[in-house]
């Protein structure tokens, strides 16, 4: 990028990051897809981009909107502010929804917009793995919703320690039907550990500047043996969707 262009880039920033300031101090909400999003600046200038433009999350609703059925129940992992499983719980009900998030300092963005939005889902903060105890978990300190059970990339980062459920024993306690994923990278530690039992449909989120050419091979790889098939309805770079081929 020349000066110019990098000139502009940044002063294109600062505008925006003026009109955020303002616009959201005024009526901190905006309704993206039905659903109540507060918005504090702290979130970092690319979320809120998408945030004010309303294509938040906008590759993971799009699947969500054409595969979630009233019979599914979500298991989400990486609850983030709460908005995908906002959106699910008000498509098939709070009950048939469970969400787990590692950063506790996300606790009171969840709780205030599920309140605004009247839904309950039954959010955990907690990491599932591999056992029951306790796991260190890295938060990005230039990014406040950046934040992942494996050490990140920024401006270095803090680390805290959190829960840790059985992932496989949550599954079968729960037996969701549809598995919701966005967790910075982690996917390859799940997919490597993971006992499907009951899910028959995956929505997720790569991380390739995270995780390499073989975690990713090895990713679809298993989905494969394990019988998932891809989707070609959707065509996103980072934003996957497979479905059990028995169940079709």
């Amino acid at each position: 990028m020349n000066i110019w262009l990098k000139i502009k880039f940044h002063s294109l920033k600062m505008l925006r990051l003026l009109w955020y300031g303002a616009r959201y101090s005024i009526n901190k909400w905006k309704t993206i897809d039905g659903i109540h999003v507060p918005v504090y600046l702290n979130y970092g200038y690319s979320v809120l981009r998408f945030i004010d433009n309303g294509e938040y999350e906008i590759c993971e609703i799009s699947i969500i909107k054409k595969t979630l059925s009233r019979q599914d129940t979500v298991l989400e992992l990486g609850t983030g502010i709460g908005f995908v499983s906002a959106y699910c719980a008000k498509q098939i009900g709070s009950s048939r929804v469970f969400t787990y998030e590692g950063n506790p300092s996300l606790a009171p963005l969840i709780k205030e917009l599920y309140n605004k939005n009247k839904v309950s889902p039954q959010a955990h903060t907690a990491l599932l793995g591999t056992a029951n105890g306790t796991k260190t978990f890295y938060k990005n300190k230039s990014s406040f919703l950046a934040s992942s059970a494996g050490a990140i990339g920024g401006k270095g980062h803090t680390t805290f320690t959190v829960e840790e459920k059985n992932l496989n024993e949550e599954i079968l306690r729960l037996q969701p039907t549809y598995l919701v994923m966005d967790i910075e990278g982690g996917e390859y530690d799940i997919f490597k550990i993971i006992d499907f039992q009951s899910i028959t449909k995956i929505q997720f989120e790569l991380h390739p500047a995270v995780l390499n050419q073989q975690q990713v091979d090895f990713i679809f790889e298993k989905l494969k043996q394990e019988k998932f098939v891809r989707s070609t309805a959707f065509n996103f770079s980072h934003n996957f969707y497979f479905i059990k081929e028995d169940s079709k």
